[in-house]
């Protein structure tokens, strides 16, 4: 019981430290990992002025990597033990890190003393966060899919606009009627567009029933009648419909250009999309859930911040992490970079009352029904031989029953050796 004592006074006594005066000291120099457009770049640089005002004995030097590599750049950092003191992390690397040990688990800084409120914080995203029962990270903004709509072309279609009572045959009545079918490609229009891969399609499946792994995630479901099904629903949008363009994973800003154009009439996204759309003035959109079969379904999805197990400066990097998860850092990002808040009283306060030109309360609604993708550590290692195949679903080389047939094999059998 004295240990025990002992190790919680002098962790109180740590955190106390934190805000302390140090004046006279020189500043305590920590990293902060991005990966993020010029804007909100931006606001982020701000967000760590304001907490060196407030924070005199340190400093923080962002690193910015906003391409596509930024992952690969963030694990080439831990690898070389070198990492940033605090960083952001793709939801999808996230259980890949902290089953390597590159996260600082953060539950004693929580229950530590500290007047941070984990309760705020949607508790869907938090278990998202946990790896075998230790928080390791909390999400700076959640994401879900939506449909997103022009209603220019729905108003010159005489269509009603998508709203949560659409079905997966009003979505595909509503497709065929604003698909025109002209030789001249500048008059050609298509109804919508799919990003056939990954996360994009899991909504689909969900809604139908099915489900990518079973609940041990040691066996595939990809090839269950129930994602069968919404698969071939997708494909038939292409091959047999005609309502949607043929595109490749590689396409997918030309996808959303394509919406922006006026090219097609829905696009499946979610809010980190929503400063391209605004950037064209002339366009006229708002959104409604994705349409459901047997129920609703959407992607469960984050961004998190997280601490470096290995950072040398452990409680300025928390006092980082609070700050830029605070309802202040959130609400001027869903302000002024449209991010979906992961704080419910931001989400349910603020954000649904600042002034948008869409219906930001689809974003809210849909967390009650998203559901979490694959997240298990082998994931990154399996997950190829599912897009392989998709690949050729979607351009018509294999049928949905031998494509998804097959990867669900590969993935069972890649799972099942990982886990004896």
């Amino acid at each position: 019981m004295r240990a025990r004592f002992l190790l919680t006074l002098a962790l109180a006594t740590l955190l106390a430290g934190c805000g302390g005066d140090r004046r006279g000291e020189e500043p305590v120099q920590i990293t902060l990992f991005t990966w993020t457009r010029p804007g909100e770049l931006a606001v982020n640089q701000e967000l760590c002025a304001r907490f060196e005002a407030e924070h005199p004995n340190i400093r923080v030097e962002i690193i910015n990597e906003p391409g596509d590599r930024a992952m690969d750049k963030l694990q080439q950092m831990v690898a070389a033990a070198n990492p940033p003191d605090v960083m952001s992390i793709h939801g999808a690397y996230f259980i890949p890190m902290a089953a390597n040990g590159a996260l600082l688990d953060l539950d004693s800084l929580i229950e530590g003393g500290s007047s941070f409120d984990l309760q705020d914080f949607y508790p869907q995203l938090v278990e998202l966060c946990r790896y075998e029962g230790k928080l390791y990270s909390l999400p700076r903004y959640a994401s879900v899919y939506v449909l997103f709509y022009n209603e220019d072309l729905f108003d010159s279609a005489g269509l009603g606009y998508p709203d949560k009572t659409w079905s997966w045959d009003d979505y595909l009545a509503a497709a065929r009627k604003l698909t025109v079918d002209d030789p001249d490609p500048e008059r050609r229009r298509f109804g919508t567009v799919i990003d056939f891969w990954g996360a994009r399609i899991y909504p689909w499946i969900w809604a139908s029933g099915g489900d990518i792994l079973d609940a041990g995630g040691r066996r595939s479901l990809l090839d269950s009648p129930e994602s069968q099904e919404a698969l071939q629903f997708l494909v038939d949008l292409r091959h047999k419909w005609h309502v949607c363009p043929p595109t490749t994973m590689a396409e997918r800003r030309q996808n959303i250009a394509m919406f922006v154009n006026g090219q097609v009439a829905m696009f499946q996204t979610g809010a980190w999309d929503i400063q391209q759309m605004q950037e064209a003035k002339a366009l006229r959109w708002n959104i409604a859930p994705l349409p459901k079969k047997q129920q609703h379904a959407t992607l469960l999805g984050m961004e998190n911040y997280a601490i470096a197990a290995g950072t040398k400066h452990p409680e300025e990097a928390w006092e980082l992490f609070k700050f830029l998860l605070g309802p202040e850092a959130q609400e001027r990002m869903a302000r002024e970079m449209e991010k979906q808040p992961s704080r419910q009283s931001v989400a349910n306060g603020p954000y649904l009352q600042q002034q948008a030109d869409y219906d930001r309360r689809v974003f809210v609604e849909a967390l009650d029904y998203a559901h979490q993708a694959p997240n298990i550590p082998e994931w990154d290692r399996v997950s190829h031989f599912i897009q392989e195949q998709l690949d050729l679903i979607w351009i018509g080389e294999v049928s949905v029953e031998d494509g998804t047939r097959r990867a669900a094999a590969q993935v069972t059998e890649a799972l099942q050796e990982s886990r004896p």
